[in-house]
């Protein structure tokens, strides 16, 4: 979208969507993150876990829980049946395996089931406001105090934000541009064409730009969150 040169639009708008990836980033769990797991080593885990290992079931649950925990709460927010949704995501996965055909990244078959599970949630829920105090915001455990405030205020925004979206725009704005899914994996994941899916995430970035426009103290606490 076209600015005047020199307007605070010229100045934030061109670093708003990084800023947005950044906050979007911020882990939501506690606890360390899962090394990568390869494409081969998750094959062989599934096949143990369609043989009803144990072990495999844990190995890719601990693999998988902190990608599907941080889709799950950008599209439905801090509601109190969060985690009871990322364990619907998991319990339904585990009793697909033998519909998984490999076909896809098994982290992006994933994806398309907490998408379901979590779109489905959205649909029977009235719309709500967001309102986030300290106790509940999603927080950044490696920084120091300051960065932390600005981490929660930061979260907070993008929270309020991804809110006010219509449901599609805002899966199809978390996939592409928070996850980083290709246009044709957001469509595949959403069951809609990449067409489809370019102008949702399209409509879904004119509105917040429009909301941080028409606010710039929504920019201005996003910004004080920083960029690493």
């Amino acid at each position: 979208m076209r600015t005047e040169p020199g307007s605070v639009r010229a100045n934030f708008l061109p670093n708003l969507f990084p800023l947005l990836v950044h906050h979007g980033n911020v882990r939501v769990i506690s606890g360390s993150p899962s090394s990568a797991t390869t494409r081969g080593a998750v094959a062989a885990l599934v096949d143990r876990a369609r043989h009803n290992d144990d072990a495999a079931f844990r190995e890719l649950f601990q693999a998988h829980v902190t990608g599907v925990h941080r889709i799950v709460y950008r599209l439905v927010g801090p509601v109190p049946d969060l985690d009871d949704l990322v364990q619907t995501v998991f319990v339904e996965a585990f009793r697909s395996l033998p519909a998984f055909r490999g076909e896809a990244l098994f982290s992006t078959w994933l994806a398309r089931i907490a998408v379901r599970v979590t779109m489905h949630a959205v649909r029977r829920r009235a719309p709500r406001a967001v309102v986030l105090d300290e106790d509940s915001a999603p927080y950044h455990d490696h920084a120091g105090p300051e960065r932390t405030v600005a981490a929660r205020e930061g979260l907070a925004i993008l929270d309020r934000l991804l809110a006010e979206l219509r449901p599609k725009r805002r899966a199809a704005f978390v996939l592409h541009v928070l996850e980083g899914y290709s246009m044709e994996e957001v469509g595949a994941i959403l069951n809609a064409t990449p067409a489809a899916i370019k102008v949702r995430v399209h409509d879904a970035r004119r509105f917040i730009e429009k909301r941080c426009r028409r606010d710039p103290h929504l920019y201005e606490v996003l910004t004080a969150g920083g960029v690493p």
